[in-house]
């Protein structure tokens, strides 16, 4: 039985075999990252606030402020993993008012443009049967007839990295399985830098998707640990329990 791939284990196989053989076949638990802990929090207050937009009548401001209660609940949810970090006071209240920023710049930029935050259907999780993929798109956005696919960054660079490119078109391929087309662009939301990059998207996304996909299953058959050698030169078992 082939195994169910999504664009976080395709890249971890990509930068080293090892790493995935640690996570996906042994099992083993990663360790918390003040990182993903801070963009889990930010990702789960801004699809809150989408529904809850959707059902709101009040002033901008009462609005922000609720945005801002959702990202402070989300973050307290994970107060006993970012105790588990050991990191002093000062560093992770840094990391506490940068993402407060990160989300009231989003909201201005929303209110700004009414592109985003508006009618969003958001945590859409897609999977395709033919090519054993699954993945969580951030929001899609329906507007005059045209269909963007939106994944918001938390890091503070704007790179579009082979990672980000593998990402991209496996979304594509995933919106293009289950809604019979392919959505007419991508955008990478960076919020560190509030800057958004727009992705039109044609054949060449899905086409390159496909032929991962096939590759990945292939490598991945065995569960032998002998298949899967090590790239980064044994760092990546340091990134377990």
């Amino acid at each position: 039985m082939r195994r169910i791939q999504s664009p976080t284990s395709i890249n971890m196989y990509m930068r080293c075999p090892r790493k995935y053989y640690l996570r996906y076949i042994k099992g083993m638990k990663q360790k918390p990252n003040i990182h993903l802990i801070r963009g889990k929090a930010v990702h789960d207050a801004i699809a809150r606030y989408s529904q809850f937009e959707l059902r709101s009548r009040g002033p901008p401001e009462i609005i922000e402020d609720d945005l801002i209660q959702f990202f402070k609940e989300a973050w307290n949810h994970q107060g006993a993993e970012i105790k588990k970090l050991g990191l002093k006071e000062e560093a992770v209240n840094e990391f506490y008012q940068e993402s407060i920023k990160m989300l009231v710049g989003w909201f201005e930029r929303v209110r700004a443009n009414s592109r985003e935050g508006r009618g969003l259907e958001t945590e859409v999780k897609l999977f395709s049967k033919d090519h054993g993929v699954m993945g969580i798109i951030d929001a899609i956005s329906q507007k005059d007839g045209k269909v963007s696919l939106i994944d918001y960054k938390t890091g503070k660079w704007d790179k579009i990295t082979h990672e980000l490119r593998v990402q991209m078109a496996i979304y594509a391929l995933l919106f293009k399985e289950n809604y019979g087309q392919l959505p007419d662009t991508i955008v990478l939301d960076f919020l560190g830098i509030q800057k958004a990059i727009s992705f039109k998207v044609n054949d060449e996304y899905s086409d390159y998707a496909t032929r991962l996909c096939q590759d990945i299953h292939r490598m991945t058959t065995s569960s032998d640990e002998k298949d899967y050698p090590c790239k980064c030169g044994g760092w990546c078992a340091k990134d377990f329990v």
